[in-house]
């Protein structure tokens, strides 16, 4: 027992820096280089191959972060690591060029654990939003409508969050739930233009660090159907937060190989960004055991919150998932029987805006979860193809894109607090 506790810290305190670094190299969209870039599931893997459900969602084998409210479900006797990580194909259509490319990595971990009867308690590591592309585009010359030049464009980092959960039961119906997170991270990105009637290049650098504090309140209702059956009722709510951020610009100047003017550097701490003010409410019915379905709904007002001191850059935003579990029979011998079988689908609208357009995203789910000999802990397996399809703007092509995603996670389950007698 010591030892495997012992394991499992010294997993984390490996696992962390590599979570840390490994957020910034999930994606290569053009989309990324708008707003925050593209923002993340902050589902677990799990509840994605159930289309990424979870404010409705309430289960003791499972970490839930999307409502807060669901960490008192855990088992007074066990301990909970979860982690996962994604791996993704992506084919890029723009007119007559395409591109495909490849991204990978760890993408989060998290704990949970009681503290109390009814009192539950977690804590990790996600992502918030991923900046990742790399293109290269034509730009006409100013004044010359006849003339273009290349601009090769790329971008890269992202915002993490790391966070602490407290969900207390109140008459084994109404749970109430607190997170507050740290959210960090940096965002670089540059261009590089060749004018072609000069010999002068002109490259530029921009970053973003962001640094500060987030929270949301959820809540969550069970109502007993009787013979193990239950309907399960949950909101979130995340008000609008203004995130401290420094932003600098640089700018220079070459001729060849030579500087042909001093750097140009600016910087300020006084632009406002926010986070958005979120609404969000879910249900679930399950018969314990053998079958689980559940709808979210969730609606974010970033057309509210400012982007660089102004709020006219991004739009609102709304999202639905839908999501569905089966158990043949949990109690069975064989693996087949006893699996977790999952299915789901999702869509939403973009946050952000291409010359006033944004584009939908939406995508289909399956996958199972395998459950260990000790029937507590559980590989989890999600599949996920998704598509992102702009509006249609005159006279110009937009991107399209298509996804294939793999998620793979590890919930670790373990009777930290069974106290055994001595035989």
């Amino acid at each position: 027992m010591v030892k495997t506790k012992l394991a499992s810290f010294l997993f984390l305190l490996v696992a962390l820096p590599v979570a840390l670094y490994s957020q910034n190299i999930n994606t290569l969209s053009p989309y990324t280089q708008y707003g925050y870039g593209q923002l993340a599931d902050p589902s677990f893997g799990s509840q994605r191959a159930m289309g990424g459900i979870g404010y409705g969602l309430r289960k003791s084998e499972m970490i839930n972060p999307l409502n807060p409210a669901s960490f008192s479900a855990v088992d007074s006797m066990t301990f909970m690591i979860d982690f996962g990580v994604k791996a993704q194909i992506g084919w890029l259509n723009e007119g007559d060029k395409s591109a495909r490319d490849y991204t990978a990595g760890l993408e989060y971990l998290a704990m949970q654990f009681p503290l109390a009867k009814k009192l539950g308690m977690g804590v990790g590591l996600a992502p918030v939003s991923y900046v990742g592309y790399n293109f290269r585009t034509w730009q006409d010359q100013a004044g010359n409508d006849d003339v273009s030049y290349p601009v090769t464009a790329s971008g890269k980092g992202g915002l993490n969050k790391v966070y602490a959960t407290l969900s207390y039961n109140f008459f084994d119906r109404l749970s109430l739930g607190v997170n507050v997170g740290y959210l960090f991270g940096d965002i670089t990105k540059s261009r590089y233009t060749l004018p072609t009637s000069t010999s002068h290049t002109i490259a530029w650098n921009d970053s973003l660090r962001s640094s500060g504090l987030v929270y949301e309140i959820g809540a969550q209702y069970r109502i007993p159907l009787g013979n193990r059956n239950e309907v399960v009722v949950g909101a979130v709510y995340t008000p609008k937060t203004r995130i401290p951020t420094k932003y600098a610009y640089g700018e220079v100047a070459y001729s060849g190989s030579e500087i042909t003017g001093n750097p140009v550097f600016h910087s300020t701490k006084d632009s406002v960004f926010h986070m958005p003010e979120t609404y969000a409410v879910g249900i679930s019915y399950s018969k314990l055991n053998k079958f689980t379905a559940g709808a979210d709904f969730q609606y974010q007002r970033w057309e509210d919150a400012k982007y660089f001191n102004v709020t006219d850059s991004l739009k609102n935003r709304m999202k639905i998932n839908v999501g569905i579990e089966y158990i043949p029979d949990h109690m069975a011998s064989n693996v087949f029987r006893k699996m977790r079988y999952r299915a789901g689908g999702y869509y939403t609208n973009s946050y952000v805006q291409v010359g006033g357009y944004g584009y939908k995203d939406y995508g289909f789910t399956v996958g199972f979860g395998i459950p260990m000999v000790d029937r507590r802990s559980f590989i989890n397996m999600a599949f996920e193809y998704n598509i992102v399809s702009p509006e249609k703007r005159p006279n110009a092509v937009m991107v399209d894109e298509k996804y294939f995603r793999f998620t793979l996670s590890y919930t670790f389950n373990e009777l930290w607090f069974f106290k055994r007698k001595l035989q």
